[in-house]
């Protein structure tokens, strides 16, 4: 884990890595509530061209309506990012950042433990999710039993 968040490379091609990552977000009890697609992005708006790269913002309503109930200004916390994009090799790359970094200071957690409860909640599923995708990757090249 860097300051960005964790990374995993995977062994699958862009498109079956999305995928595969938006049945992992939903298999923890996720929701994918963006979908933003940088590559068009910077094409339509700058008219440059780049690798095929795209965020998810995601969250889980469950914790998300919890920790509103105990802060309301808290909402900004909420969405995890997932980046992903393509490398040169055919593998693809997945970032994956769970809440803001705020949730992580020592001195908002003293202040707000039922959120910081929230947020370790949060953490662990989003890291179950790039487990998942691991798991997946690793599974898609083994070799067939005899």
């Amino acid at each position: 884990m860097n300051d960005h968040g964790r990374r995993i490379v995977i062994e699958s091609g862009f498109e079956t890595a999305v995928d595969e990552a938006n049945r992992a977000i939903l298999g923890e009890g996720m929701q994918t509530i963006a979908r933003i697609d940088v590559r068009d992005s910077f094409e339509r708006d700058l008219g440059r061209d780049f690798r095929r790269y795209v965020l998810l913002e995601t969250w889980s309503p469950d914790l998300a309506f919890d920790g509103l109930r105990h802060d309301l200004d808290a909402g900004t916390i909420f969405p995890a990012t997932f980046a992903i994009y393509e490398l040169a090799d055919g593998e693809t790359a997945i970032m994956a950042k769970p809440l803001a970094p705020v949730a992580v200071q020592p001195e908002w957690r003293r202040h707000s433990p039922g959120l910081a409860r929230i947020a370790d909640l949060e953490s662990e599923r989003v890291a179950r999710v790039l487990d998942r995708l691991q798991h997946v990757s690793a599974g898609a090249h083994a070799a067939p039993a005899a």
